[in-house]
């Protein structure tokens, strides 16, 4: 997988809890799951935290990492912003604002510019990039939701919700660890359909944090090569 789609991918697990906090039909400790992230969800303004990215490719064995800073602005439907600074591989960057996505790759010289839409033409699992405010019952129309126990993740307990694609899809499956004291996903995870394998990590995560609107404005020097997408 190409390192700019596992930043897509990224974008638009990110959009996961807003889509399941907008409704509570299922039954159990996922209901009550869904419901303390609804609350959680209600008072998210801005939300900053440290980014471990890793891939294993089950193919040919190894495993590629990346790091970096992530700020998260939630500011209605289809107005969230989000911005991921990476220090591995150094100076790249990652913008959403909106509908649209930027990726600045200075190593190259290249700045990738395309849409949510655009996005999730082209994989099922970008579904949550074009409609991230979906309900429940639309999500479960497409994914089958369970929850999996609970688990630990670092010093956190974690609640351990599994989508399943009902359809054709490029992923296998999607998973979540919510942090059962902020109730926040704190991690996510995709299983492609060759069993390749990306985990997303976040840590020292802070509601509020020093972000400004500025933050999330991304420009790049004169002379970068632009492509569309």
């Amino acid at each position: 997988m190409k390192r700019s789609k596992l930043l897509f991918i990224f974008i638009a697990l990110v959009a996961v809890p807003s889509i399941l906090a907008s409704g509570t039909g299922i039954n159990g400790k996922l209901d009550e799951v869904l419901a303390n992230m609804e609350r959680a969800a209600r008072s998210i303004k801005m939300i900053e935290a440290d980014l471990r990215q890793e891939k294993r490719d089950m193919q040919i064995g190894g495993k590629e990492v990346y790091a970096g800073k992530i700020y998260f602005q939630h500011a209605g439907k289809d107005r969230d912003k989000l911005r991921i600074n990476y220090s591995v591989p150094e100076g790249q960057v990652v913008a959403v604002v909106g509908n649209e996505i930027t990726l600045y790759q200075p190593r190259i010289n290249q700045v990738i510019l395309t849409t949510r839409q655009a996005q999730a033409s082209k994989n099922q699992e970008f579904y949550f990039i074009a409609t991230p405010y979906k309900s429940v019952p639309e999500l479960k129309s497409q994914y089958n939701i369970v929850y999996a126990g609970d688990e630990q993740v670092g010093s956190a307990s974690t609640a351990k919700l599994e989508l399943t694609p009902k359809g054709a899809s490029s992923a296998k499956k999607l998973t979540l660890w919510v942090d059962q004291s902020a109730w926040l996903p704190i991690k996510y995870q995709v299983v492609e359909t060759n069993n390749n394998v990306t985990t997303f990590t976040l840590s020292d995560m802070k509601q509020s944090a020093g972000a400004t609107e500025k933050t999330f404005k991304l420009n790049w020097p004169p002379g970068t090569k632009v492509v569309r997408r």
